[in-house]
């Protein structure tokens, strides 16, 4: 493990260690210096020594100031002591003897683990190439684009600081250092960033701690700058004015990733009461741009914009529409156009005058169109004059700041603003870079952010690693154009599918030398591949959408049927209930009128017994003889035995008895069904007359019905 990668993972802990607390943040860096304290233990401290071997081992932008700073954290763990005082200042002493202090081990264990994961990658990228890194290598290169967020040498400050280089014995001394804080190989960032997007996206158990050693990328950023200050915000007074391309980022017209990044950034610094404008004139600049590019051909589309619209990120309608009116996208979004231009607040002039203005504008370099370097001049200028005499080395506390992509810009701007003595030397420019602005939310706004900060930055600086770069498309069609021009449309068509664009871009790593005349037509075969890769991907992912629509069909009905079963179940046991209920009833319906039936014929019998005792003993006693009641016994006697002797000659059944208990039974019957809310064709389906009494019959069988 190299010494890089081993103070790296130490500044990972230590920087776990300080989240929800208010230890100072840049402690955390301390690690990094061990090398330079090696060679410095048992001498007297020089800063400009010690920032001479800080450079030379990180490249960092590391000054003697700086490394004055430092003091007090030095002294406070015990490595400076104090030796004498003078007029000159204190003369410190080092007293640092290293012990190899290893990380821990749970670090340790997640780092191999994402290493090991790192060995089995390259090969899933390309086939074109061979890339082989021993173990130590993918640590150590992996390490190294984490924590500088590694992006094409942004921020290249070193020549800057050419004259400050010690001579005589510290030369000699800072010679022992080895040589670090180089590049990375073009093919070692790609495959980086590659790999990182690749963990993010499939393995996201693995994105804080990647995060985490991202977040030192911004450390550094402070330690360059160190009179910065690291302390949180509560509440400031500070407007950031976003350059075009960055409020087309927040637009989301650079895609998903670049959206994200500059929202969260844009967010955490809003709670702390910061304000975010867009000048006119950089809208006028994001309609350029969006024009210009939606003018081309599709094929000859570039940029963060057509890679979103080729990913599907962002509908060309959606894109139109920002370009037709860039300040409506920003009102609706959140974000105030501030109407002003050069002619406004002519007493502000004098903080950066018309003639300033033409000598800025006159001294930029970057950049193909005149209307480009206005814009970068107006906004230089517009800063100043807001700010008016409010300059600081506090950001927070310029009142007005702009924040850009474009290093060069960053640097130009504060170079002109100190040689026109507009601002001292310890002061911030009227330009800053996205990355610092990343730096001071995540800083200054509470390390209680989380990693979102650093997480957004580090998929951004992946993303911008990943664009395919134009001239490798320009090296794929020269070469086609040479050996097989009817397939130039094949490219053109290929190069609007993001697919076959990521294809090429990892089958080349992103540099144009790879591509030859031997390999150009297996470069556009692995495209076209990529292509119908996708398609068959999304016509599988159509047939799995019908598959899972016809399974949960499937399951919403077997869940219908086993609902109904149980409703029916329900209802059978409610018709078991019922029918027993209506059984109990009938019975004691019928158990009631038999028991009056029985009385009735009982009485009727006992009646007529009464009648033959009465005659028998009057017979013998003629002690009913003149009784009118008697009299009328036979008479009675005599119409129904005539009624009878009718009803036998006519050959029909006499009504009796038990015809009257039939009447009455189904009066009774009748009347019960009212009494119960019983359906009385029930009833007669259910009780049958047998002879003079009433009889339950079993309930029909409906089941076959």
């Amino acid at each position: 493990m190299s010494n890089v990668t081993r103070h790296a993972l130490r500044v990972y802990a230590a920087l776990t260690e300080l989240r929800g607390n208010d230890r100072d943040v840049l402690d955390a860096l301390i690690p990094f210096f061990e090398p330079i304290l090696t060679l410095l233990n048992g001498k007297v401290f020089d800063p400009h020594v010690f920032a001479a071997g800080v450079r030379k081992l990180y490249r960092w932008r590391f000054t003697g100031d700086v490394a004055e700073a430092f003091i007090p954290r030095l002294e406070k763990k015990g490595i400076l002591q104090r030796q004498a005082s003078a007029r000159g200042g204190t003369i410190w002493g080092v007293r640092y003897e290293r012990a190899i202090e290893e990380p821990s081990s749970d670090i340790l264990k997640v780092f191999d683990r994402i290493i090991d994961e790192f060995e089995k990658f390259p090969p899933r990228v390309t086939d074109l190439l061979t890339y082989r890194r021993s173990r130590d290598e993918l640590q150590d290169i992996l390490i190294r684009f984490l924590v500088s967020m590694d992006s094409s040498g942004e921020g290249a400050y070193m020549p800057e600081l050419g004259g400050l280089e010690p001579g005589g014995d510290a030369r000699e001394l800072v010679a022992h250092l080895p040589e670090g804080g180089r590049p990375l190989d073009p093919s070692d960032r790609y495959m980086c960033a590659r790999f990182v997007r690749h963990l993010m996206r499939n393995k996201p158990e693995f994105t804080p701690h990647l995060a985490r050693l991202a977040s030192i990328a911004l450390l550094t950023d402070v330690v360059e700058d160190f009179i910065k200050p690291t302390y949180v915000e509560q509440n400031v007074d500070l407007t950031i004015a976003l350059d075009a391309p960055i409020a087309l980022d927040f637009l989301g017209c650079s895609g998903t990733a670049f959206q994200d990044d500059i929202e969260t950034i844009v967010k955490a610094l809003k709670r702390v009461g910061v304000k975010f404008i867009v000048f006119p004139i950089s809208c006028a600049e994001m309609q350029r741009n969006l024009r210009s590019m939606l003018s081309l051909p599709p094929e000859q589309r570039r940029g963060y914009t057509h890679n979103a619209l080729i990913k599907r990120e962002v509908s060309l309608d959606y894109v139109q529409a920002v370009a037709n009116s860039p300040e409506r996208a920003l009102e609706n979004a959140g974000i105030t156009v501030r109407p002003i231009s050069l002619e406004s607040f002519p007493h502000a002039h004098r903080f950066f005058t018309a003639d300033q203005y033409e000598d800025f504008f006159n001294s930029i370099t970057w950049g193909n169109l005149i209307a480009a370097r206005e814009h970068d001049a107006i906004c230089a200028a517009l800063i100043m004059r807001l700010r008016e005499t409010q300059h600081s080395s506090d950001i927070f506390k310029c009142r007005y700041v702009m924040v850009t992509r474009n290093s060069t810009f960053v640097r130009h701007a504060r170079s002109y603003c100190l040689q026109s003595r507009m601002i001292n030397e310890v002061q911030e420019g009227p330009i800053m870079f996205q990355r610092e602005l990343a730096t001071l939310a995540w800083l200054r706004t509470g390390l209680g952010v989380e990693d979102a900060i650093p997480r957004g930055h580090l998929i951004t600086v992946c993303d911008r690693v990943l664009q395919v770069r134009p001239e490798v498309r320009s090296a794929v069609a020269a070469q086609l154009a040479k050996i097989t021009p009817q397939r130039l449309e094949q490219l053109n068509l290929l190069m609007q599918d993001s697919r076959s664009v990521q294809k090429l871009a990892d089958q080349t790593l992103n540099d144009e030398k790879v591509v030859t005349a031997e390999n150009v037509e297996h470069l556009l075969d692995v495209m076209r591949e990529a292509t119908a890769e996708e398609l068959k991907e999304h016509h599988e992912a159509e047939l799995e959408a019908q598959r899972l629509a016809a399974r949960e069909a499937s399951a919403a009905a077997e869940s219908e049927i086993s609902l109904l079963n149980e409703r029916l179940q329900a209802l059978e046991l409610e018709k078991r209930a019922a029918e027993g209920r209506i059984t109990r009833q009938l019975e004691t319906v019928v158990q009631t009128f038999n028991r009056r039936a029985k009385l009735y014929e009982q009485v009727a019998i006992g009646f007529l017994l009464l009648l033959g005792i009465a005659g028998l003993v009057n017979f013998f006693t003629h002690a009913l003889d003149g009784n009118m009641l008697w009299t009328w016994v036979p008479i009675a006697m005599g119409l129904i035995g005539a009624i009878r002797l009718a009803y036998a000659i006519l050959e029909k059944p006499m009504p009796g008895l038990k015809t009257l208990l039939g009447k009455l039974a189904n009066s009774y019957l009748k009347g019960e069904a009212e009494r119960l809310g019983l359906d009385f064709a029930m009833i007669e389906q259910r009780v049958r007359l047998s002879g003079s009494r009433l009889a339950i019959t079993a309930p029909p069988d409906t089941t076959n019905g």
